[in-house]
């Protein structure tokens, strides 16, 4: 069997489910062995290509093979001379589970190595990469070749053993940022969804390439770019303003050339249309999957009174209703909406949109984040809350976002389930 670990990102959950969802979609059989807020470790017959797969997911920062597990009762201090000699490597101490003080003895035993560590106790995916630590065959003219080659060691102290591991492939940190901040058009005022969070987003829908996807608050394009980049074929982006619509339009042109894409291998249409009107541009029962960040209240949250906040909160449920409305009519049934809501924070207290009901007496249910059970899943521990939402935030901001998944019923279904009950 093989085993894997990923180094997950800021929201350990959304990350867990991120990996799952695209493994179970691939068809991997796997169990899960350790899992923490750090790390996710699985069990395998297949083998994974993680040079491929890091560029499918939002979540992980790294993958990598585990080659060595000592179990509680071995000494794992023997690998070090047997293992490493005088090769170039740096040095991850990962927690998976298990107790803090092994890894604090196992911090202080390994500082005596000659390696690369920064203050703390994990290197950064751009410390891995720019100190040339993806180790590659000599015949490569890669970037980590030129520099010499070597690797990094990830030490994952879990519940069940140490683990020994070779990181395989990082986040393309580069790439994230160029998309993000080096695309011609940007509108910081208006908010905008970091791209590993729209990418996890689409991966929450689960939707075949060549099914219709649509961003009805496409802003920017940010959703659209990422789309476009995990090879959906048909796309549809709207917004109400004219400059998103421009915009969007640039940076997908951008997109194109930057990353040597062919536009003739898809089908994107972007048009300007208020949320609240789709259907009047869309074709009813057409679309397979929302993926969008609507309108989120005011820029100015953080300087709202609690009454401000209550009267945003109150225009924000009656935009939210009003498109789910729409949403009703383009979606097929079993569709999927995965969208973010607004949670906004005044002092000690939490103001989120209560339309959870009204939703589900419209037709829609919530879907579970988790495409199936997987072995090992309790070990997982996902902070999600009793509204099945999972609450993505950043310090210091005053709105955060509430991601949530939705699945369109047919008229029938919601009917017979209503006289069932």
């Amino acid at each position: 069997m093989n085993q894997y670990f990923f180094a997950l990102g800021t929201n350990h959950s959304l990350s867990k489910i991120d990996i799952i969802n695209t493994l179970l979609r691939k068809g991997v059989d796997f169990e899960i062995l350790e899992a923490s807020e750090e790390i996710l470790i699985i069990s395998t017959s297949s083998e994974l290509s993680p040079a491929l797969l890091i560029n499918e997911l939002g979540s992980a920062v790294k993958i990598g093979k585990i080659e060595k597990v000592y179990l509680k009762d071995e000494n794992w201090e023997d690998f070090f001379d047997k293992e490493l000699g005088n090769q170039k490597f740096g040095l991850s101490l990962y927690h998976a589970g298990g107790r803090y003080r092994e890894i604090d003895e196992i911090f202080e035993k390994t500082k005596k190595l000659k390696k690369i560590r920064e203050k703390g106790r994990i290197l950064s995916s751009v410390t891995v990469d720019q100190s040339g630590l993806l180790k590659k065959p000599a015949s490569t003219s890669t970037r980590e070749a030129r520099r010499g080659g070597g690797f990094e060691l990830v030490i994952c102290v879990g519940a069940k053993g140490v683990y020994f591991g070779k990181t395989l492939a990082v986040q393309d940190y580069e790439s994230y940022s160029r998309r993000d901040y080096g695309r011609p058009s940007r509108d910081a005022q208006s908010g905008m969804i970091p791209p590993k969070l729209a990418k996890m987003m689409i991966n929450l829908a689960g939707r075949g390439k060549d099914e219709l996807l649509l961003d009805p608050f496409c802003g920017c394009g940010t959703i659209l770019q990422e789309l476009t980049l995990l090879g959906y074929k048909n796309i549809m982006g709207a917004d109400i303003e004219d400059r998103a619509v421009t915009d969007s339009q640039k940076n997908l042109d951008w997109l194109f050339e930057t990353f040597k894409l062919e536009k003739a291998d898809f089908k994107i249409n972007i048009f300007k249309s208020d949320a609240r009107a789709l259907s009047a541009k869309i074709s009813q029962n057409s679309v397979n999957a929302i993926v969008t960040e609507p309108y989120l209240g005011s820029s100015q949250a953080r300087y709202l009174s609690l009454d401000q906040i209550k009267k945003e909160i109150q225009k924000l449920e009656d935009l939210y209703l009003a498109v789910f409305g729409e949403f009703k009519k383009v979606l097929k049934d079993s569709g999927r909406v995965v969208i973010i809501f607004p949670v906004f924070r005044y002092k000690a207290q939490f103001f989120k949109l209560q339309i959870l009901d009204i939703l589900k007496n419209q037709g829609y249910k919530q879907a579970g984040f988790l495409a199936k059970k997987v072995k090992g899943e309790e070990l997982l521990k996902l902070q999600i809350t009793d509204r099945k939402s999972i609450i993505y935030f950043r310090p210091g901001q005053s709105v955060s976002r509430e991601i949530f998944v939705f699945e369109n019923t047919s008229w029938r279904v919601n009917y017979l389930t209503k006289n069932i009950t």
